[in-house]
């Protein structure tokens, strides 16, 4: 699932995480586990391998995804992108497509997916196949920072169930304790969001992803 509330005056962080303490109390009860960061900086609940969360904040909002898979999310508030931005970090194919803050949420969630950093989004290239969102150049091993990863997720996992981190983990992450998602040749889904004048995005390894938000 997939939740935002207002952010107020109060820090983006502080925020995001009371956000989060919400959500997983509302998914599986019970307080917030402990957390720790991979080598990437990836957040993840290490006693609940099979819970799966990503968190982000924006001038506004801050969002919140909590999966069964691995997940990235993004938001951002509105917002003018300069030129060179626009031409660091996208196409005038995309920019066809898609408006200028669609993409940034986009290729931000996708990075956020692998726990990789902002300069990773420079050669991802997005597409539109009816009303699926595609990742047309760049998916897994193409963009720089993403390594190729193959083998399959860990079994199930989270409070009242077995699970354990995925297989197949990158050597370049040393353990596994890097999180680094097991994707195979499974492409990613994407959906996009309109939260007032916000746009979000969530990227997974699942078809699980809502086409909703709920806004707390």
């Amino acid at each position: 699932m997939i939740y935002c509330a207002q952010r107020g005056n109060k820090n983006g962080s502080a925020a995001v995480y009371e956000l989060l303490e919400y959500a997983y109390r509302v998914e599986y009860g019970g307080a917030l586990p402990e957390i720790k960061r991979s080598f990437h900086g990836k957040p993840y609940f290490p006693e609940y391998p099979g819970v799966h969360f990503s968190l982000s904040h924006a001038v506004t909002h801050v969002l919140c995804a909590l999966s069964g898979s691995p997940v990235g999310c993004d938001i951002e508030s509105p917002r003018e992108l300069s030129n060179r931005a626009l031409e660091y970090f996208s196409s005038p194919d995309e920019l066809s497509l898609f408006e200028p803050l669609e993409l940034w949420v986009l290729k931000e969630s996708y990075v956020k997916l692998y726990g990789r950093t902002i300069a990773s989004i420079r050669d991802l290239r997005f597409s539109r196949e009816g009303d699926a969102i595609v990742l047309a150049k760049g998916r897994f091993s193409g963009a720089p920072g993403v390594t190729d990863v193959t083998g399959g997720p860990g079994g199930p996992g989270g409070p009242g169930g077995p699970g354990g981190p995925g297989e197949g983990i990158s050597s370049e992450c040393g353990t596994q304790e890097d999180r680094f998602p097991a994707s195979g040749n499974r492409p990613p889904v994407f959906k996009l969001f309109k939260i007032c004048d916000c746009r979000a995005a969530a990227c997974s390894q699942s078809e699980g992803l809502p086409d909703s938000v709920i806004f707390v």
